[in-house]
């Protein structure tokens, strides 16, 4: 299957957002570019489930979730629900900010989302790991409150058995996101270099090119 591209953004940078999902090298063709854009607009706002399922049917058959930053994104739970569902399908995850970025009012500066959340290793034995899948890690979010990392309530486990990350993700110590996910790039440089950027994430999580094609 062909690498497709799932965008993710708080509802107050859309504009922002949509600057960089329209553009030139986001909209290529596939034979320029083999990618596709499977971006949701956040236009379903009546029901948690229904938001869920727009989510859950935009990132199936995506290997990258590129996570749009503005001021406000690190507090999202509708990104950080994004992110879990990406994490769940095994995605490579990159933060591109997008402060400055269109017509006022303009996204300010804000820290990467990646930085509140994080992962906590486990490895299932015997029967509970014919269940679970043999190893994974507890999703959990920084809670503000408290001063604590809590399970991401929304999405709190993910099976290796699925995501197929390499084993350094599922193994050993704790880790905020970020850690692992560790390309950022501002959008006005990000586009001179966007499709050798999603390549470089693709295979830092095990994807690999056979031809046109990504698996």
């Amino acid at each position: 299957m062909a690498r497709n591209t799932f965008f993710s953004f708080d509802f107050d940078d859309v504009r922002a957002a949509n600057i960089v999902r329209n553009s030139n090298v986001v909209r290529a063709s596939e034979k320029k570019m083999a990618f596709r854009d499977h971006s949701l607009y956040e236009r379903v706002k009546a029901t948690d489930a229904s938001i869920k399922k727009a989510i859950d049917d935009g990132v199936e058959n995506t290997s990258v979730t590129v996570i749009c930053t503005g001021g406000n994104t690190w507090a999202s739970r509708w990104v950080r629900y994004e992110i879990a569902k990406s994490l769940e399908r095994g995605n490579g995850l990159m933060v591109v900010d997008v402060d400055g970025v269109g017509l006022a009012p303009q996204p300010t500066k804000g820290p990467t989302p990646l930085d509140y959340m994080a992962a906590f290793p486990w490895t299932a034995q015997g029967a509970v790991a014919s269940l679970l899948g043999g190893s994974g890690f507890s999703l959990r979010e920084w809670n503000a409150a408290t001063g604590s990392w809590t399970d991401f309530g929304m999405l709190s486990s993910i099976s290796n058995s699925k995501a197929s990350y390499p084993q350094s993700f599922v193994n050993g110590n704790s880790y905020k996101l970020s850690d692992k996910f560790n390309r950022r790039y501002h959008w006005n440089s990000a586009q001179l270099y966007f499709e050798t950027y999603l390549n470089s994430v693709a295979e830092d999580v095990g994807h690999r090119r056979t031809g046109a094609l990504w698996i």
